[in-house]
């Protein structure tokens, strides 16, 4: 490949754009297959005009870390959602009125299954220790195997060195998770097996010592 990798902080006018790229990239993601199994109904769930998405972003960029990397030709090719979590809260359970709501209008009869994905995960995040939580991490199909992924995580992982701060993430391939332990991280317990022949969520922790290798 001879375009460089150009990784950044998204900027506030790029709502749309990022949102167009994380709806192409996540239409053959493992867990969002899982949870809107027909591939129709999945694409109909995915607009990126819808506007559920966009505002989604537009919250993340507002109250998270959202990185986008890309190349000189494609300046959106692959996006991460990073969270600080100061090892004291607690996400909120699933039942409570925003959340439903939300999970009803994102995905509709397919809301269950996203809201079961969210409880499960949710049980098993680490809350012992200040770190930073990789929330979501994707590539368009196109971009993928050029080293976007790899680029993003050593940008916010040096960040997190620097501050002595840990990270955490769940892996949903086995592809992802041998990415994530190039750089640091390690299986924490079991895998979180989805039912009806779902992926297993592997949940990863990357100590304040960790470092690529």
């Amino acid at each position: 490949m001879s375009d460089s990798l150009i990784v950044r902080p998204a900027g506030a006018d790029e709502s749309a754009a990022i949102a167009a790229a994380l709806v192409r990239a996540s239409l053959d993601e493992a867990v969002v297959g899982w949870v809107v199994p027909d591939e129709r109904d999945r694409r109909d769930r995915l607009d990126p005009d819808d506007g559920t998405t966009i505002e989604w972003i537009r919250a993340a960029i507002s109250g998270s870390t959202v990185l986008v990397a890309g190349t000189e030709q494609t300046s959106v090719a692959g996006l991460s959602v990073w969270e600080f979590d100061d090892g004291t809260g607690v996400p909120p359970e699933v039942g409570s009125a925003e959340l439903t709501a939300f999970f009803r209008q994102a995905y509709g009869e397919y809301a269950p299954r996203m809201a079961l994905v969210h409880e499960l995960t949710r049980r098993r995040h680490p809350r012992a220790e200040p770190h930073w939580y990789l929330q979501q991490m994707v590539v368009v199909p196109e971009c993928r195997g050029r080293g976007l992924g790899g680029a993003m995580l050593g940008y916010q992982l040096a960040r997190a060195d620097a501050d002595r701060v840990a990270a955490y993430l769940e892996a949903s391939s086995p592809r992802n998770r041998a990415l994530y332990e190039r750089y640091g991280f390690r299986p924490l317990g079991d895998p979180i097996d989805l039912p009806d022949d779902g992926p297993g969520i592997q949940p990863m922790w990357r100590p304040v010592t960790g470092s690529p290798t």
